[in-house]
């Protein structure tokens, strides 16, 4: 199906008239078997003609499905096949390429749902440990203020016992004296 001397310029015109763009219609030309030297040829007179036809003759093309008449026509019925295949092709390419994305999109959400629930995991550790700490935290408040309580209760009682030793030693401390003192006549009496 090689096309060697014919510049595909109609089919550059009426692949443009479809929406396509010219990487696309490139790649159609090379696999319809025109080579790279055509194509290029062929993209520019369309870019120089702008559509509007070429020094070589060329015309404007009617839309792909019909012909100036009222039907369609036989060269357009034909060319609707390879429209149709064409168009299935890219059909196809542009959904393998959604799926493509869609699947990595789908790998990063999972990456995304993973990290959250370790996230989650980590904060639950932790609200736990605080918890825990909280807890521990408050045996160690109500501990030390038993101790306070304990030391509080045992300063009273020292307290209590310091005064009862004080008064005792009021009372007995003035008869010590006196009796000290009368030890103290008593031995300068007994050296006389």
């Amino acid at each position: 199906m090689a096309l060697n001397a014919k510049i595909p310029v109609p089919e550059v015109l009426q692949f443009r008239n479809q929406g396509l763009t010219d990487n696309l219609i490139a790649e159609e030309l090379r696999k319809r078997g025109y080579n790279p030297q055509q194509i290029t040829m062929a993209l520019s007179e369309a870019d120089s003609s702008g559509g509007e036809g070429s020094g070589m003759g060329y015309g404007p093309l009617p839309p792909p499905s019909m012909s100036p008449g009222y039907g369609p026509s036989p060269a357009a019925s034909s060319s609707n096949g390879r429209d149709d295949a064409l168009f299935e092709r890219i059909e196809d390419t542009v959904e393998s390429m959604v799926d493509e994305k869609w699947d990595e999109l789908i790998g990063e959400v999972k990456k995304i749902v993973d990290w959250k629930e370790k996230v989650e995991e980590r904060m639950a550790k932790v609200e736990s440990d605080i918890d825990k700490i909280k807890e521990d935290f408050k045996l160690l408040h109500q501990g030390v203020l038993g101790k306070l309580d304990d030391y509080d209760q045992r300063m009273i009682d020292v307290d209590t016992e310091l005064k009862a030793v004080g008064k005792v030693f009021k009372d007995v401390v003035p008869e010590f004296v006196e009796n000290v003192k009368e030890l103290g006549s008593i031995t300068q009496n007994m050296k006389k």
